[in-house]
């Protein structure tokens, strides 16, 4: 990664915003409940509140340094993000002072208006100076590392050119202006010679002729830009090599190499599957055999954007499914579904017909849930080259649908992408989670309460070993 790639976010600032907020809604909580009676609190409570203040302060840093400090960066959170941060750092700060209240016998000497309002009014001050203080960040940095940008015009330069252009340390992402068209070949030899460089490469508003949606767009040098392709460096997480993108960006860059992919596999990797490769090496080698191994789960983001990494976001298979889908109804890609149950094939290819009318589907296909005989596997495979799909998408769940990727690179004809329950999302036989559910990293919740019986022991037992594993390599200095 270049040096200036990172952003540096005052997080010292946050924590000393988050101790101010506390110690202001402690106040307002008194204040309110004893604005008639101010000058007797002392001899009321004997200095209850100050012991509990203190407390409370001394609670925040554990959780700030625990809990908040390990969150995605505050300054990549939406202000829905921001708030459920906020609002579940509270609930474990008075959850804890509660304990400590009642531990030392004096819980019911404490005033419960007080106690509830503390946590409430603390979530309003917070948010309010979180937003201040993130503006303010923002305003200041408008400029940052304006230097850093390197602008190509026509003629563009060689490869060689652009790479020791970028040897040093002097820039640290390019803009391409006047990139009409990627059938072009001297913007290919450029775009192919930025990603072989690992160059984080933007172009304006004439995109390839990839229609721009919010949500893509950045602002580079005061010139509006999309990102165009994934960068050849990894973040490794568990002996897990995961790319780094956007999903619009990953799918921008499936599109363009579609046919380079073809025989190879993607997967979407959750914090399921990441533990299940760190037990398992077998399958650990399986993830890293793919020619990209996405952040499904927002956890494993959040770990890529704490180091650094601009661009960094979490890549779940139904949202980049649900692009591609709309990128492709101009029958540009063809799509092939192998996997899940006859019920959900049908309703899949009902559902996206109409959603997304002028996609182009070869085929699809429910195999038998038994394992196949060498003659019914080699049917599969021929049944599949024959549809000619650009795009195979597998529905078999983890880990067998990357198992069986894996098994067959080289012998499909087309990029194989293994989404597990995507089948069923854009099927609608699964409800998917709100999407300030998924903002907030709680999609997992709403899953579990979908399906409890199948999915507490998972998501349980995963859940504590991803956090337990992260705190191994933290530890020891790995990863």
């Amino acid at each position: 990664m270049n040096k200036g790639s990172k952003i540096v976010f005052p997080k010292k600032r946050v924590f000393i915003i988050d101790e101010l907020a506390l110690v202001l809604a402690f106040f307002s909580a008194l204040i309110i409940r004893y604005r008639d009676d101010v000058h007797n609190w002392k001899q009321y409570y004997d200095g209850l509140y100050v012991s509990f203040l203190v407390v409370l302060f001394l609670l925040q840093i554990i959780i700030f340094l625990l809990y908040d400090n390990r969150r995605k960066p505050m300054y990549l959170m939406d202000p829905v993000e921001n708030f459920f941060t906020v609002v579940k750092g509270r609930i474990l700060l008075i959850a804890l002072g509660l304990l400590y209240l009642y531990s030392i016998q004096r819980g019911t000497d404490s005033s419960r208006f007080v106690v509830a309002a503390i946590p409430v009014i603390d979530i309003i001050y917070d948010c309010f100076l979180r937003s201040i203080l993130k503006k303010n960040y923002f305003s200041k940095i408008k400029s940052f590392d304006s230097c850093r940008t390197y602008h190509v015009y026509r003629p563009y330069p060689s490869a060689e050119e652009l790479k020791k252009i970028f040897s040093g340390d002097t820039y640290d992402e390019l803009l391409i202006h006047d990139a009409l068209s990627e059938a072009d070949e001297e913007i290919s030899t450029l775009l192919n010679a930025a990603e072989e460089a690992s160059i984080r490469t933007y172009v304006n508003m004439k995109t390839l002729g990839y229609s721009v949606r919010p949500g893509i767009a950045t602002d580079i040098d005061d010139y509006t830009a999309v990102p165009v392709g994934v960068r050849s460096e990894r973040f490794p997480l568990f002996g897990i090599n995961y790319s780094i993108a956007r999903c619009e960006e990953a799918v921008l860059h499936v599109i363009r190499h579609v046919k380079d992919l073809s025989g190879r596999y993607i997967c979407f990797s959750n914090v399921h599957t990441s533990v299940m490769g760190r037990d398992d090496k077998e399958y650990r080698e399986v993830l890293n055999d793919a020619a990209f191994v996405f952040p499904d789960g927002a956890p494993v983001a959040r770990l890529q954007q704490k180091k650094g990494y601009v661009g960094a976001e979490r890549v779940a298979g139904p949202d980049f499914m649900e692009h591609m889908f709309k990128d492709t109804m101009d029958g540009s890609v063809s799509h092939y579904f192998y996997g899940s149950t006859p019920e959900t094939i049908e309703k899949l290819e009902k559902n996206l017909r109409q959603r997304y009318p002028g996609i182009v589907i070869k085929g699809l296909y429910s195999p038998p849930f038994k394992p196949l005989t060498p003659e019914e596997d080699e049917a599969d495979v021929k049944m599949i080259n024959d549809a000619g799909a650009d795009i195979v998408w597998i529905g078999l769940g983890a880990p067998k649908q990357e198992k069986w990727m894996r098994a067959h690179s080289g012998r499909i004809k087309g990029v194989m992408m293994g989404v597990g329950a995507g089948f069923d999302f854009h099927a609608g036989t699964i409800k998917r989670a709100p999407v300030f559910v998924q903002k907030v990293g709680l999609e997992w919740l709403y899953r579990l309460f979908q399906d409890p019986r199948r999915l507490i022991g998972r998501y349980f037992v995963t859940n504590i070993k991803f956090i337990w594993y992260v705190f191994l390599d933290r530890l020891f200095g790995r990863g």
